[in-house]
């Protein structure tokens, strides 16, 4: 949950450096976790300027990480790069700092993934609905402190 947070801030880093287009090397990532999935929905779905904030590539993505990606609806808001195929450009790899986040901004941001997906379709609504409680309850006690 809180790489996903310090995912978010660093592609938020990138595109304030003026990048809009991201590939995601996925080759040793085994899976993408529903609040990772989500982060990834909110980044692609949110608008600067004239359109997207970012475009997300996924480069050496394993079939159950696209599979994943496409059971939740987030498929269609990035591009595949097919298996094997060089993408043309020089990259520039980023390391993701971590980050020292309370329990409040965790929560807060995990709801905010979630909420995304849960956006995408009824089936995700269904799906994360409970989550969704636990994550607002939780917040709100945690605001109270």
């Amino acid at each position: 949950m809180e790489r996903a947070r310090d995912f978010d801030g660093a592609i938020r880093g990138l595109v304030g450096r003026g990048v809009s287009d991201v590939y995601l090397n996925l080759a040793e990532c085994p899976l993408l976790d529903s609040t990772f999935s989500g982060t990834v929905a909110l980044l692609a779905e949110e608008q600067k300027e004239a359109g997207p904030l970012v475009k997300f590539t996924l480069v050496a993505a394993k079939s159950r990480i696209v599979d994943g990606l496409a059971n939740l609806e987030v498929l269609p808001l990035l591009k595949v790069a097919e298996a094997g195929t060089e993408t043309g450009i020089s990259a520039v790899e980023v390391e993701v700092p971590m980050s020292q986040t309370s329990r409040l901004e965790a929560g807060e941001f995990c709801l905010r993934a979630h909420r995304a997906l849960m956006a995408l379709s009824e089936e995700n609504r269904a799906r994360f609905k409970e989550l969704e409680s636990m994550l607002a309850a939780e917040v709100g006690e945690a605001s109270r402190r």
